[in-house]
């Protein structure tokens, strides 16, 4: 488990100082963390180790600039891609990636911000651009994101209708208004683009005027369908071209178009694949990972509209799927059996109580299966009774049984008669040896840890690996043949985008001692180095569940965490603590972190203050206990390891896992060089930053809360961080007690700084807040409710009100960057540590951009993206 809910590395917030720990994703309380410059402004885990390992990168706020490129260019000009006009970059002449003059002033009525100006009347949602970054070392990489044209002509919106839809799956809804424009081709004489719910988008207005109504028939079906379309509003897309532009604000017209063209991008591949959102899949590439399901590759895509231009953003992801084929092969594997195993010991309706029956409902409600009669249905129930004695009556009054039924009407003899039988209707029930489960059927449920294991392993793929299905995919999409693309006027670029971005220098770390590391490649050696302040430990007892975890290994992690911990200056390690082993069963786990403290007692006199726990392989309901135990209930310290790896782990892996028990007893493992991070450290502007998170439970969960934690540093170099969370409705996003929260922090911070660090002036005079979790659609709502919770927290414990500079951090999305050759890259192949990109990609009036700050591991590499909402400290952007 190697801790998960405390440190892990780089979560979602990404890039910010410190790196303070959102809600711990066990389930138990978020972690106070003493990160130094790695981790996460607002995310979920203090870096890895407390971010002293990896992950470092500058501050999130010193990443945007006051450059800027010259004006539009020559229109449609000469160079690669058509680009041309100053910028260097390729492009439609709108300006390109880069070059061009400095930032500078407000020129003629606007601001002066490379490739388009935005004009003074804009109102954005946040902040406006003020101007560009030049520090850092320019370099070219390639992004995911091709050009595409702006639609020239008028879109027509209609609303559809339905009776039916609530129950309907966008699936079977687009079928319908498929055949219902095929049938009425004199009145659909071009065909609208339909997002599957009520949207229906149209190049021509149709005939019918405001509504009408159309009966769709089908051949299997008695009774048509009945779908009411009403006409909703015309819209000019030229509203989004002066957008893009920067001469007009955002509204619901460029939203309308952005949906339409966002719709009509996916209309020619969602027809023969399943599709969710903004994705479709095909089977083209899978993976079993057993238990009746699999993964599918798919392809997102999403328009976006970007500096100067539209462009749609194509990526790949992932998803599970039901296996296809027999249902009582899938039973049996979603029982863990094996598909080819003789099903009566476990299908039986005999054998299996209402407990069985109601498991396995759960994993196959509404599962679309097709039955012997060719005809498909949703899984409703399990009835108590296999097919030999469930009964019903048939048209002419007469009692039979099910397997009676099947064999008279469809000559099929039962192999397996007493086997239960899935309720496709109110009346009908089927046997499941004479069912199919149709193919490409979402698993919406919460997957198992072994699930997610192979889901990150199938997803995670090098960054030219991870580009070349981006490319491959454009065959899968076909943007060229789309005719609903032809009919909307809109040219995709076949490349993706070469852009211009910057490579920033990491700022210098300062451990113990004055000693100071200069980061590489967003990595460093703390060989030989102490911690900035390492903690004392006055009692450690370790908890073992491993059976397997011989004395050997034993010994071995004794002596790892005594030495390590000596060398990186921690004192109170003793070399031969006291050790109890229990077996990983039961539930009152922490009586067990009771037992062995007690037991540390009468060896030693006192309490310890930290227990190691030594975890067998795939024990996440135990790491949950355990921290619920150790944090909340008896309140001690604990540090979870997995006995395949504490049991050889070299003096690196003790390396980390030392810097992390050191940040959890409340020391700091490292600081930024004070002077590297002026807008952090100057003791004239006394600056403190608080990161906010909200975790949800998982898909289709509706009954459990939601949790929301803040984190927030208490110390002058912004390394030691204090947390606190609530519960509140479930799916909330804003953060109901942010004032309360914000205040906590704010006492604990003046607390601090009073009685530590002896200020007779603790409160702060700047606040940087971190929010991750936001989606561009509510960055309006979140500021204009939770910017004026912080003000309240200031006004409830009676201090001035500090300057707020208020920035998402976004992970969520699927912009990538790749390096443009190996000579640009790091040695996972991704783009180096450091690199921020501010311009081609960025939003055409929000101050916004996108730092990597961590080196790449596995996989591609996913840089953070800023959004300023308020900026109060007026930062420019080289700041």
């Amino acid at each position: 488990m190697a801790d998960r809910g405390r440190g892990r590395g780089r979560g979602r917030g990404g890039g910010g100082p410190g790196g303070g720990a959102g809600p711990a994703r066990g389930g138990g309380p978020p972690s106070v963390s003493s990160a130094g410059t790695g981790g996460g402004g607002a995310g979920r885990g203090a870096g890895r180790g407390g971010g002293a390992q990896r992950g470092g990168g500058p501050p999130s706020v010193s990443s945007a600039g006051t450059g800027g490129t010259g004006g539009r260019g020559a229109p449609r000009g000469g160079g690669p891609d058509r680009g041309g006009g100053r910028g260097a970059g390729p492009g439609r002449g709108r300006g390109g990636g880069g070059g061009g003059g400095g930032g500078g002033p407000l020129v003629a009525g606007v601001a002066a911000t490379g490739g388009v100006s935005i004009a003074n009347s804009v109102v954005p949602i946040g902040c406006k651009r003020p101007s560009y970054a030049t520090f850092g070392v320019p370099v070219d990489v390639i992004v995911n994101c091709f050009r595409a044209d702006v639609p020239t002509g008028m879109i027509y919106h209609y609303d559809t209708i339905l009776p039916e839809d609530k129950t309907l799956p966008p699936r079977a809804t687009v079928h319908i208004i498929r055949q219902m424009q095929e049938q009425n081709r004199t009145i659909f004489t071009k065909r609208g683009c339909y997002d599957g719910r009520k949207n229906l988008y149209s190049v021509v207005k149709y005939s019918f005027g405001q509504n009408a109504q159309f009966e769709v028939t089908e051949p299997d079906r008695k009774n048509p369908w009945r779908v009411r379309i009403q006409f909703a509003a015309e819209i000019n897309p030229a509203s989004t071209e002066r957008y893009i532009q920067g001469q007009m604000s955002y509204d619901e017209r460029i939203s309308t178009t952005l949906n339409a063209c966002n719709v009509a991008i996916r209309m020619q591949p969602i027809q023969d694949n399943p599709f969710n959102a903004r994705s479709f899949f095909t089977r083209n590439e899978f993976k079993d990972m057993g238990r009746g399901l699999e993964l599918w590759r798919g392809y997102f895509q999403s328009v976006r509209p970007v500096i100067g231009k539209m462009v749609i953003n194509l990526d790949i992801s992932s998803a599970a799927f039901y296996k296809s084929g027999p249902l009582i092969k899938l039973c049996l594997e979603l029982l863990g059996r094996s598909p080819e195993a003789d099903p009566t010991p476990f299908l039986s309706a005999s054998r299996m109580d209402a407990r069985a029956r109601k498991d396995l409902l759960k994993l196959i409600r509404n599962l679309k299966v097709k039955t012997i009669r060719g005809t498909v249905y949703g899984i409703k129930d399990i009835p108590d009774r296999g097919a030999d004695s469930l009964m019903f009556k048939k048209d002419d009054g007469s009692l039979t049984s099910v397997q009676a039924y099947m064999s008279q009407i469809y000559g099929k003899r039962l192999r397996y008669p007493g086997l239960i039988c899935v309720q496709v209707t109110q009346k009908a029930s089927y046997p499941i040896e004479l069912c199919e489960v149709t193919p490409g059927q979402f698993y919406r449920r919460t997957l198992t840890p072994e699930h997610t294991k192979h889901m990150v392993e199938f997803s995670t793929l090098r960054p030219d690996e991870r580009l070349r299905n981006i490319r491959n995919g454009l065959q899968v999409l076909r943007y060229g043949n789309s005719s609903y693309l032809q009919d909307f006027g809109i040219n995709v670029d076949v490349n993706p985008m070469t852009i211009k971005g910057r490579i920033l220098p990491p700022p210098a770390l300062e451990y113990g001692k004055k000693q100071v590391i200069q980061p590489r490649d967003g990595q460093w050696n703390m060989r030989g180095k102490q911690l900035f302040k390492p903690e004392k430990i006055s009692g450690c007892a370790i908890l073992i569940y491993d059976r397997r975890f011989g004395q050997d290994r034993e010994a071995h992690l004794k002596r790892s965490l005594f030495d390590v911990a000596q060398m990186l200056g921690i004192t109170g390690m003793p070399p031969d603590p006291p050790v109890m082993r229990k077996d990983a069963t039961g539930s009152q786990y922490w009586l067990h972190l009771r037992d062995v403290a007690m037991h540390h007692k009468s060896i030693k006199g006192n309490m310890p203050n930290l227990v190691v726990v030594v975890l067998p392989d795939m024990a996440e309901d135990v790491y949950l206990r355990i921290k619920n135990a150790g944090d909340i209930r008896i309140g001690v310290a604990t540090q979870c390891l997995r006995s395949f790896k504490c049991g050889k782990g070299n003096e690196q892996y003790y390396v980390n896992v030392c810097l992390k028990i050191n940040a959890k007893l409340g020391g700091i493992n490292v600081i930024p060089k004070p002077d590297n991070v002026r807008f952090l450290t100057d003791r004239a502007i006394p600056t403190i930053v608080i990161g906010a998170d909200v975790e949800h439970p998982g898909p289709g969960n509706m009954t459990r809360p939601s949790h929301a934690a803040v984190v927030g540093s208490i110390d002058m170099d912004a390394s030691k961080y204090v947390a606190t969370s609530r519960a509140q409705p479930c799916r909330r996003e804003m953060i109901d007690d942010l004032a309360d929260m914000v205040a906590h922090v704010l006492n604990k911070y003046m607390q601090y700084r009073k009685e530590v660090e002896k200020n007779p002036n603790p409160a702060p005079r700047r606040i940087l807040f971190y929010r991750d979790g936001i989606s561009e659609g509510q960055f309006k709502e979140c500021k204009d409710y939770e910017v004026k919770q912080i003000y309240k927290a200031c006004d409830r414990i009676g201090i001035p009100r500090p300057k707020l500079t208020f920035v998402v951090v976004g992970k969520r999305h699927h912009i990538r960057f790749f390096p443009q050759n190996n000579a640009n890259a790091d040695r996972s192949g991704n783009a180096p540590a450091g690199l921020v990109v501010d311009r081609d990609i960025t939003s055409p009036v929000e101050y916004d951009f996108y730092l990597q700050s961590h080196g790449g591991l596995l996989g591609t590499s996913r840089s953070a993206h800023y959004n300023v909402l308020v900026d109060e400290n007026n930062f420019m952007p080289d700041e």
